[in-house]
């Protein structure tokens, strides 16, 4: 993954670069901004129930406590943004280092008589791959050579991909008839320690948003802005992989609430360059739609089999603070 990281911004950088070259549009300038950040949350996988008593029959949380990354910004831009209504766009790509990232947290409350939980078990959180790309586009809008207003639309694609290792369970007593004992009356307590993988989740999201920001500045010299976005366009498709058991879930999930607020200040430090930094808050919730099994024989691999709909309806969501550095360098 980290050496199609590198060539796809070279490849993207070659192509560019003829076009910037050839550029008689005097107004605005391209950028390239190299950024450097970390995500800092968790990310949601969600079932719910059919015939028990709790709002949800299982919530798993996978940490994201911290992922550092780096990426690559490219920005098509005004250079004299507080003389006249302009277009702008931008297109980031942000790569995620794999590595430890805190815990995955496992809760199930299958009881039909009450609410209280059955099951729990933690586990090491790997992030094996996390990818965010972002395309904006939209207008701005100067007022007193002062205020900027900016409307835009933003596409993107996001991609999570994490493994839970080792760790340990507590099972609550099972007495017949999806009725169960509390989970602190001896219940069965078993270790994955030494196990490795038991079991990986991967997310891939795609959601469209409006947004708009406001920002306050002197010409081109610095820049500081809020903004905001949110939409009910998302789509998510989650796999969830159960090594020892064998069983693998495929989730198909639209809609619920995407809500994005942040800021970002920039100072010009020459005429070509530029400093930003920048901080935002993700958070999807209510994304819920289908969910898929497989279960494999014992001597097959996992995914293998045939597609059966679960009983079950599946959800997703997720919660990640974003701040980066990013250097502006204008071609």
């Amino acid at each position: 993954m980290r050496i199609l990281s590198f060539f796809t911004v070279f490849v993207i950088i070659l192509f560019f670069a003829p076009v910037v070259q050839a550029q008689v549009i005097t107004d605005y300038s391209f950028s390239l901004c190299p950024q450097f950040g970390l995500v800092y949350g968790h990310v949601e996988e969600i079932v719910y129930p059919t015939n028990t008593k709790a709002e949800l029959l299982s919530l798993l949380l996978w940490d994201v406590k911290p992922v550092f990354y780096y990426g690559l910004l490219m920005d098509f831009s005004p250079v004299k943004p507080m003389e006249r209504w302009r277009f702008f766009s931008g297109l980031s790509m942000k790569f995620g280092i794999p590595g430890p990232s805190g815990v995955m947290e496992d809760r199930d409350w299958q009881s039909a008589e009450n609410t209280e939980l059955t099951n729990f078990s933690s586990h090491d959180n790997i992030t094996k791959e996390l990818f965010f790309l972002d395309f904006s586009a939209g207008v701005s809008f100067p007022f007193f050579n002062l205020l900027i207003v900016k409307t835009f639309v933003t596409i993107s694609y996001m991609n999570f991909r994490f493994n839970g290792e080792n760790g340990y369970g507590t099972y609550a007593r099972h007495l017949g008839n999806d009725k169960y004992a509390p989970i602190d009356d001896a219940p069965t307590e078993i270790s994955f320690n030494g196990l490795g993988t038991v079991i990986s989740y991967s997310q891939e999201w795609f959601y469209a948003a409006p947004g708009v920001s406001v920002g306050i500045g002197y010409k081109e010299y610095f820049l500081a802005e809020i903004s905001f976005m949110a939409s009910p366009l998302v789509l998510c498709a989650g796999l969830d992989e159960h090594k020892e058991r064998k069983i693998q879930f495929r989730d198909r999930m639209t809609g619920g609430i995407l809500l994005e607020p942040g800021f970002r200040f920039s100072v010009a430090a020459s005429k070509w360059l530029g400093i930003s930094w920048e901080i935002s808050w993700r958070y999807i919730h209510g994304t819920r739609g289908a969910s898929y099994q497989r279960e494999a024989f014992s001597s097959e691999p996992i995914g293998t089999g045939i597609d059966m709909l679960s009983a079950n309806e599946a959800g997703s969501g997720m919660s990640v603070l974003n701040s980066a550095l990013l250097l502006k360098v204008k071609l």
